[in-house]
C-alpha cells in the first residue's frame, strides 16, 4: 500500500467529511427550533423534512457525475472543454432542480393536508433550484482539486442557516421559517460559490472544441444513471422505515436511535468514498489509477473495521441517552450490533463506489447498487412480514456484502482522458504507459493534491495545476 497515496487520501477524506456534516448540522438546528415551538410543529417538521430529505438525495448525483468530468478535463488539459462542462452541469442542475421543485409543491398541495408541514414544503421546494446548482459548483470544485473550497462553503453555509433559525424563531414566524432557512443560505452560498468558480478560472467563456451535443448527452447520460442509483438507495431505506411504523412505535422508535446513529457513522466513509473519486479520477495513467485503487480499497478495509468498534463502543451510552423508554432500548439492543457490522463490508462497497464514479463507470455501479437494494429490501419485507426488525437490518450488511464482492472490472469507463502524452484515444494511451512503474506515475499525483491549484484568469495559456500539468 503506497503510504503517500493514503496520507493524500486521509487528507481529502478529511476534509469531504467536514463539508457532510453540514447536512445533519442545519438538519439538527431545524429539529432544535421546531422542538421549541412545539409538539405539534416538530410533527409536521418530520414530516417535511422526510421528504425534502429524499429529494435532496436526488440532487447529488449533479455533484458526483461533475466532480469526475471536470477531473478528465483538467487532468487531459481541456481548458475550454472544462469550463464548458461547468456552465452545462449548472444549466442541467438549474432545469433537474426546477423539475423536483414542481414535484414537491404538487405533492405538498395535493397531498399534506397538515398546514405547517405544507407551508414547510412549499418553502423548501422554491429553493431546490438553487440548492440543485450549488451542488453542481461543489461538483466542479472537488473535480478542479479545490476540495477546501467545498469545506468552507458547506461550513459557512451550515452557519447561515444556524443563524437564520435562530432569527425566525426569535421573530415568531413558525415553521415556514424554518424552512425558509436553508433557502436563503443557499443562495448566500451560491452568491459566494460561483464567485469562486470564477476566480478559480472555472467559469470563462474560451473557444471550445469538440461536439458540444456529444457532451450534453454525456453530462445527461451520467447524471440520469446516478439519478436512478439514489432513487433505489432511498426505496430501501423508506422500505426499511415502512417495515418499522407498521410493526409498532416500539419498534419504530428503536429503528429511528439505531439508524440516526448509523447515518452519522456513514459520513466518515462517504468522506472516503469522495477521496477515492477524486484521486481516481485525476490519474494520469493506468499504473496511477491501479495505485491509487489498491490503496484506497485496503484503506477502507482498515476504516470499516475501526468505524464497526465505534459503533459498538458507543451503543450502550448511546442507546440510553436516546432511547425513549427501556423499551425502546431493548428493542435498539437486538439491532444495534447489525448495523456495526455492517461497516466491516460497508466501508468497501461505499470506496468501490467512489472508485466506479472517479472511473466514470456508472452503470456498472448501478447493478451492484440494483443487487444489493433489492436484498435490503427483502430484508425489509421478511420485517413487515414477521414484525421482527432483525430481518432487515441482517438484509443491509448482507446487500453491503454483495456489493463489496461483486467480480471487479479493472477498466476505466468511456471517454476517459488518460493522457500524459496528450493523446485522446484510451486504448493508445494505456499502451503507451503500461511500462511506467506504480511508484513514478503516483508522485504527480500526490503533488497536485498537496497544494491547491488555481487557474490563471489573466493569462489564457496558463497550466492547469502547476506541478506536472499542461496548458
Amino acid at each position: 500500500m503506497n503510504t503517500a497515496i493514503l496520507r493524500s487520501a486521509l487528507r481529502l477524506a478529511g476534509l469531504a467529511g467536514l463539508a457532510l456534516l453540514a447536512e445533519p448540522l442545519s438538519g439538527l438546528a431545524d429539529t432544535a427550533a421546531a422542538g421549541y415551538l412545539g409538539v405539534s410543529e416538530q410533527s409536521a417538521l418530520a414530516l417535511g423534512a422526510g421528504v425534502v430529505t429524499t429529494t435532496t438525495w436526488l440532487l447529488t448525483p449533479l455533484m458526483f457525475a461533475q466532480t469526475t468530468q471536470i477531473a478528465r478535463f483538467r487532468v487531459a488539459g481541456d481548458r475550454a472543454g472544462l469550463q464548458a462542462a461547468v456552465r452545462r452541469s449548472a444549466a442541467l442542475a438549474a432545469v433537474w432542480g426546477l423539475v423536483l421543485a414542481c414535484g414537491v409543491t404538487l405533492f405538498a398541495l395535493s397531498t399534506v393536508a397538515e398546514g405547517d408541514a405544507r407551508a414547510y414544503l412549499l418553502v423548501r421546494a422554491a429553493g431546490l433550484p438553487v440548492s440543485a446548482v450549488v451542488l453542481a459548483g461543489y461538483g466542479a470544485l472537488r473535480g478542479a482539486g479545490h476540495v477546501s473550497d467545498v469545506t468552507a462553503l458547506a461550513l459557512g453555509g451550515a452557519v447561515i442557516h444556524v443563524g437564520i433559525v435562530v432569527v425566525s424563531v426569535s421573530m415568531d414566524l413558525g415553521i415556514p421559517g424554518v424552512g425558509a432557512a436553508s433557502g436563503l443560505a443557499q443562495l448566500a452560498v451560491a452568491a459566494v460559490g460561483w464567485r469562486m468558480l470564477a476566480r478559480r478560472g472555472l467559469w470563462l467563456r474560451t473557444a471550445s472544441s469538440g461536439s458540444g451535443r456529444d457532451r450534453w448527452q454525456s453530462s445527461v447520460a451520467a447524471a440520469g444513471l446516478l439519478a436512478v442509483r439514489s432513487g433505489l438507495l432511498g426505496a430501501a431505506t423508506l422500505a426499511m422505515t415502512a417495515a418499522a411504523v407498521r410493526s409498532s412505535a416500539v419498534d419504530a422508535a428503536a429503528h429511528l436511535v439505531v439508524y440516526q446513529v448509523w447515518l452519522l457513522v456513514v459520513l466518515a466513509v462517504e468522506g472516503w468514498k469522495s477521496a477515492a473519486q477524486i484521486l481516481v479520477s485525476s490519474s494520469r495513467s493506468d499504473a496511477e489509477r491501479a495505485a491509487v485503487e489498491r490503496t484506497v480499497l485496503i484503506g477502507s478495509i482498515g476504516l470499516g473495521s475501526g468505524s464497526a468498534a465505534v459503533v459498538f463502543a458507543i451503543g450502550p451510552l448511546t442507546m440510553q441517552m436516546l432511547a425513549a423508554s427501556g423499551e425502546v432500548e431493548s428493542a435498539a439492543r437486538t439491532i444495534w450490533w447489525l448495523s456495526a457490522l455492517s461497516f466491516i463490508v460497508g466501508a468497501v462497497a461505499f470506496t468501490r463506489d467512489g472508485v466506479e464514479f472517479g472511473r466514470g463507470t456508472f452503470g456498472v455501479n448501478l447493478i451492484r447498487i440494483g443487487l444489493g437494494t433489492c436484498i435490503t429490501v427483502v430484508g425489509a419485507g421478511a420485517s413487515w412480514s414477521t414484525g421482527d426488525l432483525r430481518w432487515m437490518w441482517i438484509g443491509l450488511p448482507v446487500g453491503l456484502l454483495v456489493r463489496a464482492l461483486w467480480p471487479y472490472r479493472s477498466r476505466r469507463g468511456p471517454g476517459h482522458a488518460s493522457t500524459i502524452s496528450g493523446s485522446r484515444n484510451p486504448t493508445t494511451s494505456a499502451l503507451g504507459l503500461r511500462s511506467m512503474s506504480a511508484t513514478s506515475s503516483v508522485r504527480p499525483l500526490v503533488r497536485r493534491y498537496r497544494t491547491t491549484p488555481d487557474l490563471d484568469v489573466d493569462d489564457p495559456a496558463t497550466t492547469f495545476h502547476r506541478s506536472g500539468g499542461r496548458p
